[in-house]
């Protein structure tokens, strides 16, 4: 089998109590059954810890979401006293994420973490993926299926090849790869307003994202007539590379979801959200941090914006 990783993958590691915010609140933590396995051998006090606040298969979160195991300095009780081993799947991985598309596995980092928003937007140049073999089980595919599977991955390189040419103006990449001219900043929606309301019928993660998204709709209303500007904390090389890497996430899954038109707008939609609400949203690596956890993380927002997005 073939693995493909973004340019930075590999450079990523947990900054632990460093991170401004912790991926151990606000999450249903589920515990793979090896995991529990573990956990109903281990002795002691602390094997009692564990086995107290676990509940039909994932840990019961204290007030705010948060994890029992989750120390005052943001350190996980179960890797210092178990070590890495210990941790249960969904925390060992996380924000690593993998999809198979027959014969080919793709890995990457969610932007749900700040630190691999860090490492997406300060890559050198156009971003890049790496390949190699890997002794992973395949998915089997049809003749018929690969067919289809090679087109899509065809199409998605050709946005990745027209995205990452710096001979052209950026502009000139943005309608060659997803139609936007400047006429109409804000496509494949019609205007400031329709980005607003589309968010809006998302299902909310939380107090954090209620405050975010008023702040849009305050500026938005201050606005009135006014044109809403990009407020400039992008650079072209950062923008390319987080519209390259929203598009390598999220469009070869039409193979399974269909919506192929909206999982390639909606990487147009997330970078118009960030570009013209980076204050907002907390700045330049919260903003990507918050939007995606709103809408990557969640199936039934994925779904209500592609959908809207889908030609």
């Amino acid at each position: 089998m073939i693995l493909r990783k973004p340019d930075f993958y590999d450079c990523f590691k947990c900054t632990a109590s460093k991170c401004s915010d912790t991926c151990c609140v606000g999450w249903e933590i589920d515990i793979d059954k090896a995991s529990q396995e573990t956990y109903r051998k281990v002795a002691g006090v602390f094997g009692d810890k564990l086995r107290a606040n676990i509940e039909d298969g994932h840990f019961k979160l204290l007030p705010h979401d948060r994890c029992p195991f989750l120390d005052k300095s943001n350190l996980c009780e179960i890797y210092k006293n178990l070590g890495e081993g210990a941790l249960c799947d969904i925390c060992r991985e996380h924000p690593r994420f993998v999809e198979v598309y027959g014969d080919i596995m793709e890995r990457g980092l969610g932007l749900c973490c700040e630190e691999a928003v860090r490492l997406l937007l300060e890559g050198e140049g156009p971003l890049a993926f790496t390949s190699e073999e890997c002794d992973e089980p395949e998915d089997e595919l049809d003749e018929d299926d690969e067919e289809i599977r090679n087109e899509v991955l065809y199409e998605r390189e050709q946005i990745f090849r027209v995205l990452a040419d710096n001979a052209t103006p950026f502009s000139e990449r943005l309608y060659t790869a997803f139609g936007i001219t400047e006429e109409n900043p804000f496509a494949p929606l019609g205007n400031v307003c329709d980005l607003y309301e589309l968010l809006a019928k998302t299902i909310s993660f939380g107090t954090v994202w209620d405050k975010a998204l008023a702040r849009i709709k305050a500026r938005i209303d201050a606005a009135g007539s006014s044109p809403i500007e990009d407020q400039g904390f992008f650079t072209e090389t950062e923008s390319g590379r987080l519209l390259t890497y929203l598009v390598y996430r999220h469009f070869a899954k039409c193979l399974f979801e269909g919506h192929a038109d909206g999982k390639r707008n909606f990487a147009l939609f997330f970078w118009n959200i960030v570009r013209f609400f980076t204050r907002e949203l907390g700045g330049k690596i919260n903003a990507i941090k918050i939007l995606s956890r709103q809408l990557e993380y969640c199936e039934e927002n994925m779904e209500i914006i592609e959908s809207a997005l889908d030609a």
